[in-house]
């Protein structure tokens, strides 16, 4: 049987929500990294007065369930010392690992998220009390890098100057995500979701450049309207 179809008979069965409501969906929330010790994701869109074009957040009427969690690492290097425009948060590609050719300096230092855990408290209850950062760490088997050459078309040159960023492998949809037992959260209940690193990391300056995020994507099944 499709797992889809499985998972929606299971969700109905055990949360009693009717089969046709649950629509195949995702939530994204992201938070930028500093010098901090913990870190908060906010997946409700009553908790985010301005949301980045990146995420995507839980109406105040809907629910959603989840089954699949993940948290990854986006790094941006803005064309001016300003916040990152539209077009650089949507072409800053996610990673799951501090790729070494891409964080350098201290901004290599995001690796630190990999040895922190998350937690979830839902309504004051703690529903995953530190889940290890870990089981989301992915360096994929297929790296790439491109060689710069020291000439050019018209005056070819038989030296290179260095590597470039190349194309790391992808494996599948679900790649770095971690399976959760289908959990229901709304837009309006009390829902705490934070990264704790257990001490604090020099990682990035808020208000410079370059600028690194921690990305929080939920894979479920949203149900539109269910509180109004």
């Amino acid at each position: 049987m499709n797992s889809v179809v499985s998972e929606k008979k299971f969700i109905q069965e055990r949360l009693g929500i009717p089969y046709e409501n649950l629509s195949q969906s995702y939530l994204r929330a992201e938070t930028q990294l500093s010098n901090l010790s913990t870190y908060n994701f906010y997946l409700q869109r009553g908790q985010v007065a301005a949301p980045l074009v990146t995420e995507q957040l839980l109406e105040l009427n809907d629910q959603f369930v989840i089954t699949h969690f993940r948290v990854s690492l986006r790094y941006i290097d803005p064309s001016t010392t300003a916040a990152p425009t539209a077009t650089e948060q949507l072409i800053a590609q996610q990673y799951l690992f501090a790729d070494p050719t891409v964080f350098t300096s201290t901004q290599a230092n995001a690796k630190a998220i990999y040895n922190g855990n998350l937690s979830f408290i839902i309504d004051r209850k703690q529903f995953l009390p530190a889940f290890p950062m870990n089981a989301f760490y992915r360096v994929p088997t297929a790296q790439s890098t491109n060689l710069t050459t020291a000439g050019t078309v018209a005056s070819p040159a038989a030296t290179f100057t260095g590597n470039t960023g190349g194309v790391n492998g992808y494996d599948n949809g679900l790649f770095g995500f971690y399976v959760s037992e289908p959990t229901l959260i709304d837009g309006r209940q009390t829902l705490d979701i934070s990264l704790d690193l257990g001490a604090s990391v020099s990682i990035a300056t808020i208000g410079t450049d370059p600028m690194v995020y921690a990305t929080l994507e939920t894979r479920g099944y949203l149900v539109v309207n269910s509180k109004s």
